[in-house]
């Protein structure tokens, strides 16, 4: 039997299948066995399971209908660890973890040995201890990765010949209400004693956002998932969501962290785990719906979509400000960090901001800025479609069971995100509900980016400075647009 593949029917010019479009595909899938219609977005496009073949014939009946393969979402967690996982070896090693401080043994940090291209796990039980099962004689490395609360530890050359345990003291993470050194870098501190994001509404595209963390108040949200309940956007499996929140939106209180925008309006839009194309299309129909100002989004697909394309292009066209994480793989901006109607985050880091011997350490580059005291990720990735760059390494923020310190793409963009949630609170002259919008959004961070020397494939513009993007807010008057008629399914 022919392979069935997942599908995306949309109208080549509009999200909305016109009655007759919509009656045609139906009829063709009730003529076709194996066909069979998965869901609908809440515009109008539709996801078809169908073979390769039927989805030719239906193409060629239909030139008005846009189709294409619904892409496997990618989630941009935390680069460097190699996938395949063997459970068995040759040679056992016993890891044995405890706080620096006390000496006091920790549970559920995850292990990973790394070999000749190859990554054993093993997870500590409630004694520290973890078993890892190796092939080969000699580890390049071992992490230690906690899931919240201390740093990671890297242990280099472990050779298991003539080691059977090793013991590994982990350091606390310090969390006292204060900056990440990232929103510091960019002058949230020094901004948000005037504005703070307030009333701005930011939808987070994401894998969920935890409402019970003292440190965050999300609003509200939808869950896009296949078969799931639409208001189960609050579940957070993967813990990225709660991160990214947190560098946005993390409560200026006396605990955790802050994040650039305190006073934002966060919302949580979730396509993760298992999340496809046609679930960040119907994340950002539900941003356009409610109408957000900014969309974050810290995930990607590595080919191109056309109906992506458009579903952000009706959300550009509506003044939202749409960031994005280019990537966490040292290639090609990824989508839809790539598309002109997006704005592309790399991620760059800075010396002394971690322990010299934690996985932090292995993000760094040879790419330094003038000054050397910040370096280009060494994960990132870069192209002509970068726009701005902001810290993506070592970032401390909120997950679901405490705080942790992380790297990648999906770090930086929200710090973007923020700044643009404060310029539109600074600037509410520039809140137009068209295209001017998002241009005047970028105009501003543009005009306020330093030069950091490196290269403009990897920095873009450089760096946004939050006191430049704001300096001109008592004074700044755009041109007067025409706002253009929206669309009734809108």
């Amino acid at each position: 039997m022919p392979e069935k593949k997942r599908y995306i029917v949309a109208h080549r010019h509009g999200p909305q299948l016109d009655p007759k479009s919509v009656q045609e595909l139906q009829n063709f899938v009730a003529a076709h066995e194996e066909a069979a219609i998965k869901r609908t977005t809440l515009v109008g496009r539709t996801v078809v399971e169908m073979t390769e073949a039927q989805m030719q014939e239906l193409a060629q009946k239909n030139p008005q209908l846009l189709i294409e393969e619904d892409q496997e979402l990618q989630l941009f967690g935390m680069p460097g660890i190699p996938e395949r996982v063997p459970t068995a070896g040759a040679y056992e090693l016993t890891v044995a973890v405890t706080d620096a401080a006390d000496n006091k043994p920790l549970a559920n940090v995850t292990i990973y040995g790394l070999g000749s291209g190859v990554a054993y796990k093993g997870v500590t039980d409630a004694d520290g201890k973890a078993v890892l099962q190796v092939f080969e004689p000699t580890l390049e490395r071992l992490i230690a990765s906690p899931t919240d609360t201390y740093w990671s530890k890297v242990i280099n050359k472990v050779n298991l010949a003539n080691t059977s345990t090793l013991a590994i003291s982990l350091q606390a993470l310090v969390t006292t209400g204060a900056y990440d050194w990232g929103h510091r870098l960019l002058g949230f501190h020094t901004v948000n004693q005037r504005w703070t994001g307030n009333d701005i509404k930011v939808g987070v595209i994401d894998s969920g956002i935890t409402d019970k963390h003292p440190d965050l108040k999300p609003v509200g949200g939808y869950n896009t998932l296949d078969g799931q309940d639409n208001n189960a956007w609050n579940i957070d499996e993967k813990g990225h969501g709660t991160h990214v929140a947190g560098i946005i939106n993390a409560v200026n209180n006396t605990i955790g962290v802050v994040g650039g925008a305190p006073k934002a309006k966060i919302y949580s839009i979730k396509v993760f785990p298992g999340g496809y194309i046609s679930d960040l299309v119907e994340a950002v129909e539900w941003c356009i719906r409610n109408k957000m100002d900014v969309i974050n989004m810290s995930l990607g697909a590595a080919n191109p979509s056309q109906v992506l394309a458009q579903v952000l292009q009706d959300a550009y066209d509506r003044g939202i400000t749409c960031v994005a994480a280019a990537g966490n793989e040292k290639t090609r901006v990824a989508y839809p960090a790539a598309l002109p109607t997006v704005l592309a985050v790399s991620a760059i880091g800075r010396f002394g901001t971690f322990p010299e011997d934690s996985a932090h350490a292995l993000k760094v580059s040879q790419t330094v800025d003038y000054r050397g005291g910040l370096f280009a990720a060494s994960f990132t990735n870069f192209g002509p479609e970068i726009d701005v760059c902001a810290p993506g390494v070592a970032i401390l923020s909120t997950t679901p069971s405490g705080y942790a310190a992380w790297d990648g793409t999906s770090m930086a963009c929200p710090m973007i995100s923020a700044l643009a949630a404060l310029i539109l609170e600074a600037y509410p002259s520039i809140r137009s509900g068209d295209p001017q919008q998002p241009e005047a959004v970028k105009a501003l961070l543009y005009g306020s980016c330093a030069d950091l020397g490196m290269p403009p494939d990897i920095q873009g513009r450089g760096l946004p400075l939050a006191h430049q993007a704001l300096v001109w807010a008592d004074y700044y008057q755009p041109p007067q647009w025409q706002q253009p008629h929206s669309p009734s399914y809108l």
